[in-house]
């Protein structure tokens, strides 16, 4: 038995969460996985159904560093053959533990395209420390200046094919008079839910029938809902709870919306545009970051340049008028989704990196 240790700043309703529980559930023998977290959140509880052991061990303030040595303790108990970090503060505090017993520490905390306006340094000094560094896009990587081979590698996200069991698309365009656009994100900043509006207004005033679903929740949230009040009378935008799964909502739609603001955010590899995909919906994303890496501009969707409200709407009054067109790209976009992006190819891909590091550590993992 191989014990991976996961370590995480938080379980947050987020993507990397997502992804933490989708790894650390899958992972074949003789692998097994246990996660602690400096903060809880809904996906502990996820976790815990999934059969996966999961510590808690919380700050109470904001500079309380006694969470890393609650996290040695747990660690210790687990005695994990390999640490996988997926946060820059869950890495640094695990830095100390890992070199004091010789135990390889990979560095999962990549998962955006560029660079972070803040905290930049901890995450460069987490991944200094660390033995093996795995991003989620190549834009990634390449914004943190880590060259990809023995050191750095790209692991992209996986999807779980199973949460479509039993979902089935509601209608689109070639059938009903109506067109809907959603965008999966958290209302926080980083995400250009202004320019998303602004389009949703044009597109109102140019022509009936258009739905714009915003699906996300976090601090901006009732701010953007008071912004968008007068859609939300005219029956343009929705504000739905968004959940802990997405997929019954983008079942209902036409296409898929992914905006960022470049000031602040790149995507890395998109949990979004990745369930977009899955549902057979033509995506328009910012192109930035790793988002062409999953969105082939004219075949599987729209690549907008950032902030341009006139792009936007541009790209989603063409898929409008010419459903067959958009129905053709929702199904490449599928298509390529099930080879490279599936969870077998992340899993394959985070074991053999799991097997190399041990290997140079001389620990036996098989």
């Amino acid at each position: 038995m191989a014990k991976v240790l996961m370590v995480a700043d938080g379980m947050w309703n987020g993507g990397a969460e997502r992804q933490l529980a989708l790894l650390a559930s899958s992972l074949p023998a003789p692998w097994s996985a246990s996660v602690v977290s400096m903060q809880d959140g809904p996906y502990r509880p996820v976790l815990e159904g999934l059969g996966i052991g999961v510590d808690v061990v919380p700050r109470r303030f904001r500079f309380d560093i006694t969470p890393a040595f609650r996290m040695w303790r747990a660690a210790a108990r687990i005695s994990p053959d390999i640490v996988h970090s997926w946060g820059w503060m869950s890495t640094l505090a695990m830095v100390p533990f890992c070199r004091a017993r010789g135990i390889p520490l990979v560095a999962g905390t990549i998962r955006r395209g560029d660079l972070p306006p803040r905290r930049a340094w901890g995450y460069r000094l987490g991944m200094a420390l660390s033995d093996t560094v795995v991003a989620n896009s190549r834009a990634g990587l390449e914004a943190f200046g880590i060259p990809e081979g023995a050191r750095g590698h790209v692991v992209y996200n996986g999807f779980d094919c199973a949460r479509l069991a039993g979902a089935v698309r509601a209608g689109d365009a070639a059938t009903t008079n109506g067109f809907v656009a959603v965008m999966a994100a958290r209302m926080a900043d980083g995400k250009d839910w202004a320019v998303l509006l602004d389009a949703a207004r044009r597109l109102a005033a140019e022509a009936a029938g258009w739905t714009v679903i915003a699906l996300g929740d976090g601090p901006d949230r009732a701010g953007l809902v008071h912004q968008a009040a007068d859609l939300i009378a005219s029956g343009t935008m929705q504000f739905p709870d968004p959940g802990l799964e997405v997929v019954p909502a983008l079942m209902t739609a036409d296409v898929g919306v992914l905006l960022s603001d470049p000031r602040s955010h790149a995507e890395g590899c998109s949990n979004a545009i990745m369930e977009y995909m899955a549902c057979g919906l033509p995506v328009v994303c910012t192109d930035s970051g790793g988002n062409p890496e999953l969105v082939e501009d004219g075949v599987t969707g729209f690549l907008v340049p950032p902030r341009d409200a006139d792009a936007l709407v541009s790209a989603l009054r063409s898929l409008r008028k010419d459903p067959g067109r958009a129905a053709d790209m929702g199904r490449e976009g599928r298509l390529r989704l099930e080879p490279r992006f599936s969870v077998a190819t992340m899993v394959d891909a985070y074991v053999r990196i799991y097997g190399s590091v041990m290997d140079r550590h001389g620990r036996t993992h098989l």
